[in-house]
């Protein structure tokens, strides 16, 4: 079923993988997780990973999209995004690479243009996105640009990381990949057009 790309039970594995805390595991217990240690982590990936398609599922759940909450993200943020994420509510992807920019990922060409007011206006295409047919929530790296001046500033050209929720006006995604192998997970483009962003769903520090 789910290499014939039936993401209605991969989301309902992920919920129930969530109610037994494998989700959250090393995750503080404010936001729903466990607060284990990091042994405890790794058995619970050495588990999931005898399964290719549903490790790179859950990988794009825990280390790509938590992880980076974990690290860089506001108490707002982490507020906002984490207990979904670890209860499996909602489903994570992480939106690096491009057409001309795998490894080179500071080559990207995705635009965050900064508005008047703080906000910022994503434009571009992202390739490759684990989880990308059925998330809800990206992380996506795009460089700065400033629209109120035309002269560069010292943020120009920076890449840097954005929280972006598909509910979005502007964020569509494309069709699955045909893959050689990992077949039960998804891979797809994806596609900003115009995405407005707030200002306080900057991830870390522009740059």
């Amino acid at each position: 079923r789910l290499e014939q790309k039936d993401w209605t039970l991969l989301r309902e594995l992920v919920r129930k993988c969530a109610d037994l805390g494998l989700i959250g595991t090393d995750v503080p217990e404010e936001y729903g997780g466990l607060a284990l240690d990091k042994v405890s982590s790794l058995i619970v990936s050495e588990s999931v990973g005898r399964l290719p398609s549903w490790g790179v599922t859950f990988g794009g759940q825990t280390g790509l999209s938590i992880t980076p909450l974990l690290c860089f993200g506001t108490p707002e943020q982490k507020a906002k995004y984490l207990p979904r994420l670890v209860s499996g509510e909602m489903i994570g992807a992480y939106a690096l690479s491009e057409t001309g920019s795998g490894s080179d990922a500071l080559g990207a060409r995705c635009r965050a243009t900064r508005q008047a007011d703080g906000s910022f206006v994503l434009t571009g295409e992202k390739m490759w996105i684990t989880n990308g047919s059925f998330a809800d929530f990206f992380t996506v790296f795009a460089k700065v640009e400033d629209v109120a001046s035309p002269k560069p500033g010292a943020e120009a050209g920076k890449l840097s990381a954005f929280l972006v929720e598909r509910s979005f006006t502007g964020v569509t995604t494309g069709k699955e990949e045909h893959k050689m192998g990992l077949h039960g997970s998804s891979t797809v483009p994806l596609i900003l057009q115009d995405v407005q962003v707030p200002a306080e769903n900057v991830l870390g520090e522009i740059g």
